[in-house]
């Protein structure tokens, strides 16, 4: 797998780096050195053209004719044409390959991991307490002793308790993680948040802090009285510093107070009666967070997870269980199949980059175009994805390596990993919208998408008032809302819940907002407050947003009708292009339709399909006749007829030409025959000696 990844490495550095490198040598030289004179090579044996061919040449030419009609020579148009054949089978085949790469790369194991472990760390099991029926921060003890010590004890049988009650299949890495802040003594709950102590503190969180000679060497013993902040690294500060969310307030991670559990029952009992010994959880500690990571050797899945244990100022306890399932080795799990759809997308995106390049170096002024800055988005979205895959897949194996020989008391941290692996998710849904955005320009050759554009870049200014009367009354009905219901019920608890609330209430997602969140400041409010929640926000607000759309689709599409120019469209366009492709494949064999008479004479079958084609054409022209009459009136309509006359009658003309030369053909395959016969004839008589007949 290593070799693999190594070739593909050098495979993509030979393409970016010493294709650059080798057209930059080629070109210096090409502008230093004179160019020589090419040399020409002389068929000493020429064809020579007899008139047969040139008729052979002729006929070719006028069944090309029958496809290229007067309607084919608008040069402009071909060339448009041409440029959306060639983009769309580039993003064609590229978003159809990122789609694919995408789903060679997800696991609903996944999913069934992270509800799993959460639904198994938050209830009550028959030896372990859950999270949730943690309700003071005292029963923290007794959780981490059942979920976190004894739950991963291997030697059951001789401590009476019952290990791994969790799978033998997961295994614990390292050690479990304990992190708590405190606020400041005398700093309550405000608008300002929460003031964080950093003090170094000595057992017992005693003041003033004395610094002894051996604490360096007993550092576990005096370690959850020291501040974290001064032990973590460059690389963590800039990739793991990030807050988490709780209720009443979001927490740093790069703060608070760290104590590690041991890998045996009997030493993490130790640590953990030592904490509780000298009450290492006060009223002063406002979140306890729990750290630790799983690895499920069988589905090859990492379990991060982190317990979050919140103190509220009334004195209980809120908790949230967050676990995150990756598949952190992402090249050692693509398989045969994975690694053949990687291959070709790392083809097609070097194609991709290519075009990009080219385009822009030959004309910079390009890339003030908006389409050409979104490909160099994509671009350089793809080098950062990769980029973070393999620092990841770096960072994962040195970790791995260090499981094995890893001290005790030492926490192997797999969020470093497990945030890349976020970050280049993200990254990664990013580039499915700009990619999928991208196809929006190669389809404009479709009526539909240039009709959504015309009438999205006529509508925009109506629309964006529309909008904003909407979202200034939101924001006036979630105020009002939050300020009067907001004590009292948890859907309107802060302003912008309430927003979303009532947002979402407005397209249609009721089920989660009943009337009475409403009437709290009275039912004469609450009417009112339902009312226009009801019928001004969700039916006359947003059907007068959807009723504008409507009104100017409509406009659009009868400017567009009321403007007809009589043109080909795009797959007209590839029927002629791609002409030889296309006949090619129809003169083989699976291609071939059989006959079927039906009990019929063939006069009678074609009679049939005559009579069927002229009953279907005349309903066409009846009903084209009528619905250009409703939108375009007889001037176009008389427009259209005429023009499906003069295209008749030219093909008319140009069949009767084929026709007549095909009757040249023939008479001078004829006449050559019999000319050769003759001459066949002549030289068997010369070849006769006189005087034969009388010797026999």
């Amino acid at each position: 797998m290593t070799i693999v990844v190594h070739m593909f490495v050098v495979t993509t550095g030979l393409f970016l780096v010493g294709d650059a490198i080798k057209y930059l040598l080629v070109s210096a030289d090409a502008s230093a050195w004179p160019k020589q004179e090419g040399t020409y090579q002389v068929d000493n044996n020429p064809k020579t053209h007899t008139h047969t061919d040139y008729l052979k040449l002729r006929l070719r030419t006028l069944k090309s004719n029958l496809l290229v009609t007067e309607d084919h020579l608008h040069e402009h148009l071909n060339l448009r044409y041409q440029l959306i054949a060639v983009d769309l089978w580039l993003y064609g085949t590229y978003f159809l390959l990122l789609m694919c790469l995408v789903l060679v790369s997800q696991d609903k194991l996944l999913y069934y991991n992270t509800n799993m472990m959460t639904k198994l760390f938050s209830k009550n099991q028959t030896y372990s307490l859950g999270l949730n029926y943690v309700q003071s921060l005292y029963q923290t003890y007794q959780f981490i002793e059942s979920a976190l010590i004894n739950s991963f004890n291997p030697n059951a049988t001789e401590t009476g308790t019952h290990g791994w009650i969790y799978g033998d299949h997961n295994s614990k890495l390292g050690v479990v993680r304990l992190r708590q802040i405190r606020r400041k003594e005398n700093y309550h709950l405000g608008w300002n948040g929460i003031r964080y102590t950093s003090l170094a503190y000595m057992p017992k969180w005693e003041l003033p802090y004395k610094r002894m000679a051996y604490t360096d060497k007993y550092w576990h013993i005096y370690e959850p009285w020291l501040p974290s902040s001064v032990t973590y690294t460059t690389f963590e500060k800039k990739f793991m510093n990030f807050d988490h969310e709780g209720y009443f307030s979001d927490y740093p991670e790069f703060a608070g107070y760290i104590t590690m559990l041991a890998r045996t029952r009997n030493n993490s009992m130790k640590v953990l009666n030592y904490l509780q010994a000298n009450n290492w959880l006060t009223k002063e500690t406002i979140v306890l967070f729990l750290d630790f990571t799983l690895y499920n050797a069988d589905a090859n899945i990492f379990s991060i997870c982190t317990f979050l244990l919140e103190q509220t100022p009334f004195g209980t306890v809120n908790t949230d269980a967050h676990v995150l399932s990756v598949k952190m080795q992402i090249l050692d799990q693509l398989g045969t199949l994975g690694f053949t759809i990687a291959g070709l997308y790392a083809f097609i995106l070097i194609r991709f980059a290519k075009t990009l390049v080219v385009t822009i170096w030959y004309e910079p002024a390009k890339l003030h175009n908006m389409w050409n800055k979104m490909d160099l988005v994509i671009l350089l979205l793809n080098v950062l994805v990769a980029a973070l895959i393999i620092t990841q897949e770096i960072i994962v194996s040195h970790l791995l390596a260090k499981v094995e020989g890893a001290s005790k008391l030492e926490f192997l941290d797999f969020r470093r990993p497990a945030r890349l692996h976020t970050l280049s998710s993200i990254m990664i849904g990013f580039l499915v919208c700009l990619t999928t955005l991208r196809l929006w320009k190669v389809l404009q050759f479709a009526n539909v998408f240039q009709l959504f554009s015309a009438a999205l870049y006529s509508a925009w200014q109506a629309l964006a008032s529309t909008a904003l009367i909407i979202v200034i009354f939101l924001m006036a009905f979630g105020f009002a809302v939050a300020i009067i219901n907001g004590n009292n019920t948890g859907n309107f608890i802060h302003i912008y819940r309430s927003i979303i609330t009532s947002l979402c209430f407005s397209f249609g997602f009721s089920s989660h907002v009943t009337p009475q969140d409403l009437f709290y400041g009275g039912e004469i409010i609450g009417l009112i407050l339902y009312f226009l929640l009801a019928f001004v926000l969700a039916q006359l607000l947003i059907n007068v947003f959807v009723s504008t759309i409507n009104g100017y689709f409509q406009y659009a599409k009868s400017f567009r009708d009321a403007r007809y120019v009589r043109r080909i469209n795009f797959l007209q366009f590839l029927r002629v292009e791609y002409a030889h492709i296309l006949n090619h494949l129809t003169g083989k064999p699976f291609f071939y339709r059989s006959y079927h008479r039906n009990n019929r004479t063939v006069a009678e079958n074609i009679k049939i399909i005559l009579d069927q084609q002229q009953r279907s054409g005349t309903k066409n022209r009846h009903h084209a006749f009528a619905t250009s009459r409703q939108k375009t009136g007889d001037i176009t309509d008389e427009v259209k007829k005429q023009a499906e006359y003069k295209r008749r009658i030219g093909r008319l003309f140009t069949i009767a030409s084929i026709m007549q030369t095909q009757m040249e053909i023939l008479e001078h395959l004829w006449l050559t025959t019999v000319e050769e016969r003759l001459a066949a004839t002549s030289d068997s008589d010369e070849d006769e000696e006189p005087g034969d007949e009388y010797i026999a």
